[in-house]
């Protein structure tokens, strides 16, 4: 997150820290130091490399490095790590798993695209930057958990993120809990990712192995999202964190030749919460929307974090298939591999599980990269965000768009009772809601508190009102917010008309509890 600082940066410093690295061009960013500064991804270049895009679901990018990466074993993740590039700063442009692929996919914030919930996303016939690649050459192939365009999830979901401002409470996700499967010998637990993996595997040794031009390859894969409650009916949220005791096992050895995918338990620290009437209003609508109200023991909270670790160890193991699949094809050295993830999980931090939340265990995500020409063992702080994806993997010029040294996010669905911005920028996470009138800002500086536990916007308002003016810079937010409410509302009353009599008994059968 940066080194200490003795104390905040001023008024006049937010601004010059701003105009400087507004000189800065993406390709220089992110290609000059990650790729020798050279367009090793230039897509009108004879030498085009192979790119295989590895993205996970729920991953907390703070497992990539110290201290996160002391809990959990990610023995792939590592190798990545020392042969390639890290990004230490990189977020989701909004943390919910449709709205952030979208993002990804276009180069798009959201409210560009009006990707405002999981079902209101990009259109299907959207150009992305994988269709780019293959009218540009590339053969281009596509497969496992996707999810960007309109018209999926639940109706519970839907009509959740319809709803989330109405003058009262409704539990809408199953209490977190955690499902102990098989023993010591069962690996694979995820068998949909299983099976896409293999499938990905096969693909590279049947015909990517064989094709005289490059190609371009992504991978989806659920884990480490929560597994679907099936107790709580067919239209339950991912509330069930499963795992088997063979992810769980600590390591007893680590070798070049065997890898061991262990969490290490007594690594695994239970958060502290603030009190409920010390919690921010919002953060008190997603805590108890998400279940989290009730009473949990230490033991409880420990185990579902455990078994967290353990999905993402199990994550990373897949990863490990494709990279070996590229290394016994003989492809390896001429491909670049990008590994990410939608979203983070709050594992129960800030009383919380899930994503939809601005804090860090959602927001952040991983993102590494190796391949022809990219430094190894190169750690990069300056923070980046998943809309930066699309001009790294196109671009073919040093006439790129300039890279600010700001990220931007920001959430509209359902678990949160207000439109969200943030804006990440040196030290300073800035969050602010709706209007940003109606409902108090957090700012948190996370080089003194990583945990952000406090909210320090009160302290700092001059801060606080620069970061505002350069969010309104970068989005009218307070229109973005009646945008929202107003299709929100739109949609609720179409779907209300839509069920005439029986609207009464379809809306009281939703997963509320």
């Amino acid at each position: 997150m940066g080194g200490k600082t003795s104390k905040p940066k001023t008024h006049k410093t937010l601004v010059s820290g701003s105009r400087n690295m507004l000189t800065f061009l993406i390709v220089f960013f992110l290609l000059n130091l990650l790729m020798n500064a050279h367009c090793v991804l230039d897509i009108t270049s004879r030498d085009r490399p192979n790119i295989v895009m590895i993205m996970s679901d729920a991953f907390d990018g703070r497992l990539t490095f110290q201290p996160g990466n002391k809990v959990v074993q990610l023995p792939y993740i590592n190798y990545m790590r020392q042969l390639g590039s890290l990004f230490l700063n990189s977020y989701t442009n909004s943390p919910i798993c449709c709205p952030s692929r979208a993002a990804m996919w276009s180069g798009q914030f959201v409210h560009l695209t009006q990707s405002w919930n999981n079902y209101k996303c990009l259109d299907p016939n959207a150009t992305t930057w994988m269709e780019i690649l293959g009218k540009s050459g590339y053969h281009s192939h596509s497969m496992g958990k996707q999810d960007y365009t309109s018209g999926h999830h639940s109706l519970s979901n839907r009509v959740e993120a319809w709803t989330r401002n109405v003058p009262f409470l409704l539990t809408q996700e199953g209490r977190p809990v955690t499902d102990l499967v098989g023993d010591a010998s069962t690996k694979r637990v995820m068998v949909k990712d299983w099976n896409t993996t293999d499938a990905a595997v096969q693909w590279i040794q049947n015909t990517a192995s064989s094709l005289t031009e490059p190609f371009a390859l992504y991978l989806g894969l659920n884990l480490p999202h929560p597994y679907q409650t099936e107790s709580l009916g067919p239209t339950a949220g991912g509330s069930t964190f499963r795992t088997s005791p063979y992810w769980l096992t600590k390591a007893s050895s680590l070798t070049l030749h065997r890898f061991l995918f262990k969490v290490s338990y007594n690594q695994v620290s239970v958060p502290k919460w603030l009190r409920f009437e010390d919690m921010h209003p919002v953060d008190y609508y997603s805590t108890f929307t998400k279940n989290c109200s009730g009473p949990f023991t230490e033991e409880e909270i420990r185990r579902i974090r455990a078994f967290y670790y353990a999905m993402c160890a199990e994550a990373d193991s897949m990863l490990g298939e494709v990279l070996g699949a590229l290394r016994d094809g003989g492809l390896l050295n001429r491909t670049v591999i990008i590994f990410t993830s939608d979203h983070g999980d709050l594992a129960m931090e800030h009383r919380q599980f899930y994503k939809m939340s601005m804090f860090e265990g959602s927001s952040h995500v991983p993102l590494l990269m190796m391949g022809p020409g990219v430094k190894p063992g190169k750690e990069i702080s300056v923070p980046v965000s998943l809309v930066d994806i699309y001009p790294t993997v196109l671009v073919h010029d040093h006439s790129a768009e300039l890279r600010p040294s700001w990220i931007f996010s920001e959430y509209h669905g359902c678990n949160a009772n207000a439109s969200t911005y943030m804006l990440r920028i040196h030290e300073w996470k800035y969050i602010t809601y709706a209007d940003g009138m109606s409902v108090h800002p957090q700012l948190f500086n996370l080089s003194e508190d990583e945990s952000e536990l406090r909210n320090v916007a009160s302290r700092f308002p001059e801060v606080c009102q620069e970061l505002d003016k350069l969010l309104r810079s970068i989005v009218d937010y307070p229109s973005v917010s009646q945008n929202v409410q107003n299709y929100n509302k739109q949609q609720f009353l179409q779907w209300r008309r839509s069920l005439g009599d029986s609207y009464t008994h379809v809306i009281a059968n939703l997963r509320w509890h």
